[in-house]
């Protein structure tokens, strides 16, 4: 049996037990694939990522759910990222920032990791502004799939498809009240994801728990393997673009501008997922999804 270095991160939340897990296996190179998607069942995680090398500011890396692996992942980069630089692997020093090249077997990216001076690590994952399609949901299957009446959908706005590194529903709902309702069939919106190539399907609202927060949003993605989402950072990507794009937010060209999601809350897992960009013609630009990540466990996993 052998013995790999690991930790668990909450990912986008400053405290233990809110935003999403995230397991770390730091030296998986050599491990198969079926060992790593093995693990990952084991770990139990939204993500668990699998660091292959780090070459000075390259860092390879797999990231897996429990049911597949990841092109890329958000929460797993912020869980990744903090622990690299806490146990030594990246320099970066207090108050000072350092940007990565991330590589995955599928894709590679760009990551700001900045060391605030409150010894927190800050990962800002740079990411394609995300295109929309149209998309149909009825009013059958939105009570069907969600437990709620389709009163409870916001008609004044469109459902919308988009794809990137997944692919994700867009689903608007008019208040609060009507997104803690929510009672979600799994089984069968895992059968209409699988059959429309759904990764998640999120649903939002511009009412909030904080009045500093942007929206509040819930995510379900039974057809990767995590039925709700407590914190994604490429979903909220996705779920920025869409506020622009249907002019949701005071925002001017040039300027910068922050979009703070509120998720996980009704999983009794807050957590906040930061986006920033600006706009170019009304078009998101410069854009960077990311926040922090709490250690929660710490010691060797045994395979």
């Amino acid at each position: 049996m052998n013995s790999y270095q690991f930790d668990l991160f909450n990912a986008f939340t400053e405290k233990a037990f809110g935003g999403s897990p995230a397991g770390i296996i730091y030296d998986g190179a050599e491990l198969s694939t079926e060992q790593m998607q093995q693990i990952a069942r084991e770990v139990g995680a939204p993500a668990t990522c699998f660091v292959i090398r780090v070459e000075k500011d390259d860092v390879h890396t797999r990231f897996f759910s429990t049911a597949k692996e990841y092109p890329m992942c958000g929460h797993g980069t912020l869980g990744l990222m903090t622990g690299l630089v806490e146990r030594g692997h990246l320099e970066v020093p207090l108050g000072q920032t350092k940007k990565v090249h991330l590589h995955t077997s599928a894709s590679s990216a760009v990551v700001q990791v900045t060391h605030l001076s409150n010894s927190r690590i800050e990962v800002m994952l740079k990411l394609a502004p995300a295109v929309f399609e149209p998309a149909s949901l009825t009013p059958d299957q939105f009570k069907v799939f969600f437990g709620v009446s389709s009163q409870a959908r916001d008609s004044s706005l469109p459902v919308e498809y988009t794809v990137s590194d997944f692919s994700h529903l867009v689903v608007p709902l008019k208040s609060l009240d009507d997104i803690r309702a929510v009672t979600p069939d799994f089984e069968r919106i895992h059968e209409f994801c699988t059959q429309h190539h759904i990764d998640t399907v999120v649903l939002f609202s511009r009412q909030t728990v904080h009045p500093d927060s942007t929206v509040h949003c819930r995510e379900f993605a039974p057809r990767v393997g995590t039925p709700e989402v407590p914190a994604a950072g490429t979903t909220n990507r996705a779920l920025s673009c869409y506020l622009v794009r249907h002019d949701l937010l005071e925002c001017s060209d040039g300027e910068s501008h922050t979009v703070t999601s509120e998720q996980g809350y009704e999983m009794g897992r807050p957590s906040g997922v930061i986006t920033r960009m600006a706009l170019d013609d009304k078009t998101p630009t410069d854009l960077w999804v990311g926040g922090v990540a709490t250690k929660v466990m710490s010691g060797q996993f045994f395979a």
